[in-house]
Protein backbone atom coordinates (compact mmCIF):
# COMPACT_ATOMS: atom_id res chain seq x y z
CA UNK A 1 0.00 0.00 0.00
CA UNK A 2 3.07 2.72 0.90
CA UNK A 3 4.32 1.76 -2.41
CA UNK A 4 1.57 2.37 -4.06
CA UNK A 5 1.11 5.72 -2.72
CA UNK A 6 4.76 6.47 -3.22
CA UNK A 7 3.82 5.68 -7.07
CA UNK A 8 0.66 8.37 -6.55
CA UNK A 9 3.21 10.89 -5.46
CA UNK A 10 5.33 10.56 -8.35
CA UNK A 11 2.61 10.08 -11.80
CA UNK A 12 0.86 13.01 -9.89
CA UNK A 13 2.29 15.67 -12.55
CA UNK A 14 0.85 13.11 -15.61
CA UNK A 15 -2.62 12.75 -13.89
CA UNK A 16 -3.24 16.64 -13.59
CA UNK A 17 -2.75 16.72 -17.01
CA UNK A 18 -5.16 14.30 -18.33
CA UNK A 19 -7.80 15.35 -16.02
CA UNK A 20 -6.61 18.88 -17.83
CA UNK A 21 -7.47 17.59 -21.22
CA UNK A 22 -10.55 15.76 -20.29
CA UNK A 23 -11.62 19.02 -18.59
CA UNK A 24 -11.23 20.87 -21.74
CA UNK A 25 -13.23 18.46 -23.97
CA UNK A 26 -16.04 18.51 -21.05
CA UNK A 27 -16.05 22.59 -22.13
CA UNK A 28 -15.66 22.12 -25.54
CA UNK A 29 -18.89 19.52 -25.21
CA UNK A 30 -20.49 21.89 -22.76
CA UNK A 31 -20.06 24.92 -25.36
CA UNK A 32 -21.69 22.61 -28.26
CA UNK A 33 -24.74 21.19 -25.78
CA UNK A 34 -25.89 24.75 -25.02
CA UNK A 35 -26.02 25.59 -28.66
CA UNK A 36 -28.22 22.71 -29.17
CA UNK A 37 -30.25 23.58 -26.43
CA UNK A 38 -30.47 27.04 -27.58
CA UNK A 39 -31.70 25.50 -31.21
CA UNK A 40 -34.11 22.50 -30.14
CA UNK A 41 -37.58 22.97 -31.34
CA UNK A 42 -38.92 20.02 -29.98
CA UNK A 43 -38.97 19.07 -26.40
CA UNK A 44 -37.15 15.51 -27.10
CA UNK A 45 -34.82 17.46 -28.36
CA UNK A 46 -34.44 19.56 -25.18
CA UNK A 47 -34.25 16.56 -22.83
CA UNK A 48 -31.82 15.12 -24.99
CA UNK A 49 -29.51 18.34 -24.56
CA UNK A 50 -30.16 18.38 -20.89
CA UNK A 51 -29.38 14.61 -20.35
CA UNK A 52 -25.85 15.89 -22.06
CA UNK A 53 -25.60 18.36 -19.66
CA UNK A 54 -25.91 16.32 -17.14
CA UNK A 55 -23.30 14.20 -18.16
CA UNK A 56 -20.65 16.88 -18.69
CA UNK A 57 -21.43 18.09 -14.94
CA UNK A 58 -20.67 14.44 -13.47
CA UNK A 59 -17.72 14.30 -15.46
CA UNK A 60 -16.62 17.73 -14.45
CA UNK A 61 -17.25 16.37 -10.46
CA UNK A 62 -15.67 13.09 -10.95
CA UNK A 63 -12.24 15.42 -12.36
CA UNK A 64 -12.52 17.01 -8.95
CA UNK A 65 -12.76 14.32 -7.06
CA UNK A 66 -9.78 12.37 -8.99
CA UNK A 67 -7.07 15.54 -8.55
CA UNK A 68 -8.34 16.06 -5.04
CA UNK A 69 -7.31 12.54 -3.99
CA UNK A 70 -4.28 12.36 -6.16
CA UNK A 71 -2.94 16.07 -4.00
CA UNK A 72 -4.07 14.32 -1.10
CA UNK A 73 -2.06 11.19 -1.70
CA UNK A 74 0.82 13.02 -3.09
CA UNK A 75 1.43 15.10 -0.01
CA UNK A 76 0.03 14.11 3.08
CA UNK A 77 -0.31 10.38 2.30
CA UNK A 78 3.01 10.37 0.83
CA UNK A 79 4.66 12.13 3.90
CA UNK A 80 3.04 9.45 6.52
CA UNK A 81 4.41 6.61 4.76
CA UNK A 82 7.98 7.74 3.56
CA UNK A 83 9.40 6.12 6.54
CA UNK A 84 7.80 2.78 5.77
CA UNK A 85 8.40 2.96 2.39
CA UNK A 86 12.30 3.29 2.77
CA UNK A 87 12.40 0.55 5.40
CA UNK A 88 10.98 -2.13 3.18
CA UNK A 89 13.13 -1.49 0.31
CA UNK A 90 16.39 -1.23 2.74
CA UNK A 91 18.68 -4.24 1.66
CA UNK A 92 18.98 -6.65 3.85
CA UNK A 93 22.91 -7.17 4.18
CA UNK A 94 24.92 -10.29 4.72
CA UNK A 95 26.36 -10.38 8.31
CA UNK A 96 30.22 -9.87 9.08
CA UNK A 97 31.70 -12.26 11.01
CA UNK A 98 34.33 -11.11 12.81
CA UNK A 99 37.51 -12.74 14.37
CA UNK A 100 37.31 -14.24 17.92
CA UNK A 101 39.90 -13.41 19.76
CA UNK A 102 42.46 -16.08 20.96
CA UNK A 103 43.44 -15.82 24.49
CA UNK A 104 46.86 -16.18 25.09
CA UNK A 105 47.79 -18.23 28.70
CA UNK A 106 49.95 -16.81 31.08
CA UNK A 107 53.12 -17.46 31.77
CA UNK A 108 53.24 -19.97 34.90
CA UNK A 109 54.70 -18.75 37.86
CA UNK A 110 57.13 -20.92 40.31
CA UNK A 111 55.81 -22.22 43.10
CA UNK A 112 58.68 -22.06 45.93
CA UNK A 113 59.30 -25.20 48.04
CA UNK A 114 58.59 -24.91 51.24
CA UNK A 115 61.55 -26.02 54.27
CA UNK A 116 60.78 -28.15 56.70
CA UNK A 117 59.96 -27.02 60.17
CA UNK A 118 62.36 -29.92 61.79
CA UNK A 119 65.53 -27.99 59.25
CA UNK A 120 64.63 -24.68 61.20
CA UNK A 121 66.83 -24.20 64.24
CA UNK A 122 64.59 -21.78 67.05
CA UNK A 123 66.65 -19.61 69.01
CA UNK A 124 65.08 -18.38 72.38
CA UNK A 125 66.32 -15.00 73.50
CA UNK A 126 67.94 -14.28 76.43
CA UNK A 127 65.61 -11.00 76.70
CA UNK A 128 62.64 -12.02 79.21
CA UNK A 129 60.77 -9.01 78.33
CA UNK A 130 57.63 -9.80 76.70
CA UNK A 131 56.79 -8.90 73.15
CA UNK A 132 54.01 -6.92 72.57
CA UNK A 133 51.66 -8.42 70.35
CA UNK A 134 51.23 -7.80 66.88
CA UNK A 135 47.97 -6.35 65.01
CA UNK A 136 46.26 -8.32 63.17
CA UNK A 137 46.37 -8.48 59.28
CA UNK A 138 43.40 -7.39 57.66
CA UNK A 139 43.14 -8.51 54.38
CA UNK A 140 43.48 -6.11 51.20
CA UNK A 141 40.13 -5.31 49.15
CA UNK A 142 40.36 -6.23 45.70
CA UNK A 143 38.66 -3.73 43.16
CA UNK A 144 35.82 -4.91 40.84
CA UNK A 145 37.32 -4.57 37.76
CA UNK A 146 35.88 -1.83 35.37
CA UNK A 147 34.38 -3.24 31.56
CA UNK A 148 37.31 -3.07 29.04
CA UNK A 149 36.21 -0.67 26.43
CA UNK A 150 37.81 -0.81 22.79
CA UNK A 151 37.00 0.88 19.68
CA UNK A 152 34.70 -1.12 16.95
CA UNK A 153 35.73 -3.63 13.98
CA UNK A 154 35.42 -1.40 11.00
CA UNK A 155 36.72 -2.98 7.46
CA UNK A 156 35.86 0.14 5.71
CA UNK A 157 37.03 4.02 6.27
CA UNK A 158 33.30 5.26 4.61
CA UNK A 159 31.90 3.54 7.62
CA UNK A 160 32.50 4.37 11.20
CA UNK A 161 31.49 4.38 14.36
CA UNK A 162 33.82 5.90 17.19
CA UNK A 163 31.15 6.59 20.21
CA UNK A 164 30.04 4.66 22.53
CA UNK A 165 33.10 1.64 22.21
CA UNK A 166 32.79 -2.31 22.11
CA UNK A 167 32.04 -2.89 25.85
CA UNK A 168 30.80 0.56 27.15
CA UNK A 169 27.80 0.86 29.72
CA UNK A 170 24.98 3.03 28.56
CA UNK A 171 22.17 4.41 29.80
CA UNK A 172 19.74 7.23 28.80
CA UNK A 173 20.04 9.54 25.80
CA UNK A 174 23.05 7.94 23.68
CA UNK A 175 24.43 10.02 20.92
CA UNK A 176 26.45 7.47 18.40
CA UNK A 177 29.02 9.28 16.15
CA UNK A 178 30.91 8.00 13.72
CA UNK A 179 31.08 8.26 9.84
CA UNK A 180 28.55 7.47 6.85
CA UNK A 181 29.80 8.35 3.63
CA UNK A 182 29.79 7.19 0.24
CA UNK A 183 30.85 8.43 -3.39
CA UNK A 184 27.39 7.35 -4.52
CA UNK A 185 25.63 8.29 -1.13
CA UNK A 186 21.88 7.61 -0.79
CA UNK A 187 21.03 6.89 2.93
CA UNK A 188 22.62 5.85 6.30
CA UNK A 189 20.77 3.40 8.73
CA UNK A 190 21.64 2.08 12.61
CA UNK A 191 20.35 -1.37 13.25
CA UNK A 192 20.04 -2.98 16.58
CA UNK A 193 20.21 -6.75 18.01
CA UNK A 194 20.66 -8.53 20.70
CA UNK A 195 24.51 -9.86 21.18
CA UNK A 196 25.05 -13.01 19.38
CA UNK A 197 21.91 -12.48 17.44
CA UNK A 198 21.79 -12.04 13.33
CA UNK A 199 18.04 -10.14 14.10
CA UNK A 200 18.91 -6.72 13.23
CA UNK A 201 16.04 -4.33 13.54
CA UNK A 202 15.89 -0.96 12.29
CA UNK A 203 16.56 1.98 14.24
CA UNK A 204 17.01 5.34 12.77
CA UNK A 205 19.11 6.86 10.40
CA UNK A 206 19.48 9.80 8.00
CA UNK A 207 19.48 10.97 4.37
CA UNK A 208 22.67 13.20 4.87
CA UNK A 209 26.29 11.85 4.62
CA UNK A 210 28.17 12.71 7.95
CA UNK A 211 31.82 12.97 8.47
CA UNK A 212 33.24 12.49 12.27
CA UNK A 213 30.27 13.63 13.75
CA UNK A 214 26.58 12.44 15.39
CA UNK A 215 24.43 9.95 13.98
CA UNK A 216 21.84 9.38 15.64
CA UNK A 217 20.56 9.82 19.50
CA UNK A 218 17.81 6.88 20.90
CA UNK A 219 17.16 6.03 24.34
CA UNK A 220 18.32 2.83 25.67
CA UNK A 221 14.72 2.80 28.12
CA UNK A 222 13.49 1.31 24.84
CA UNK A 223 15.69 -1.47 25.05
CA UNK A 224 15.97 -4.17 28.12
CA UNK A 225 19.36 -4.16 30.19
CA UNK A 226 21.83 -6.56 28.58
CA UNK A 227 24.11 -7.12 26.12
CA UNK A 228 22.92 -5.21 22.36
CA UNK A 229 24.89 -5.19 19.15
CA UNK A 230 24.56 -1.71 16.74
CA UNK A 231 25.21 -1.61 13.18
CA UNK A 232 25.94 1.02 10.74
CA UNK A 233 25.11 0.43 7.19
CA UNK A 234 25.41 3.09 4.79
CA UNK A 235 23.72 2.73 0.82
CA UNK A 236 24.71 3.65 -2.41
CA UNK A 237 22.55 5.18 -5.28
CA UNK A 238 22.89 1.23 -6.39
CA UNK A 239 21.20 -0.03 -3.31
CA UNK A 240 24.78 -1.68 -2.83
CA UNK A 241 26.46 -1.65 0.43
CA UNK A 242 30.51 -1.41 1.83
CA UNK A 243 31.15 -3.33 4.66
CA UNK A 244 28.82 -2.66 7.92
CA UNK A 245 30.42 -1.46 11.06
CA UNK A 246 28.87 -2.71 14.25
CA UNK A 247 29.55 -2.07 17.35
CA UNK A 248 28.71 -4.22 21.20
CA UNK A 249 27.24 -2.04 23.80
CA UNK A 250 26.16 -3.04 27.73
CA UNK A 251 22.83 -1.43 28.85
CA UNK A 252 22.32 -0.19 32.24
CA UNK A 253 18.84 1.38 32.60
Amino acid sequence: MGILIEYVAIYAPWIYAICGLVALYQMYRLWNVRAERRQAVFSLEREKAIQELQNVFSVAMLLLLIMGATYFTGTTLAAAVEPVVRQARAPNPTPVFLPTPTNTPLPVTATPTPIPTSAVTVTTPLDPTPTAPSAPVLPTPVPTPAPVVSAAACADGRVLITSPGNGEVVSGMVAVAGTATHEQFQYYKVEYAPAGSESFNYLEGGNSPVVNGALITFNTAILANGTWTLRLIVVDQTGNFPPPCQVTVQIQN
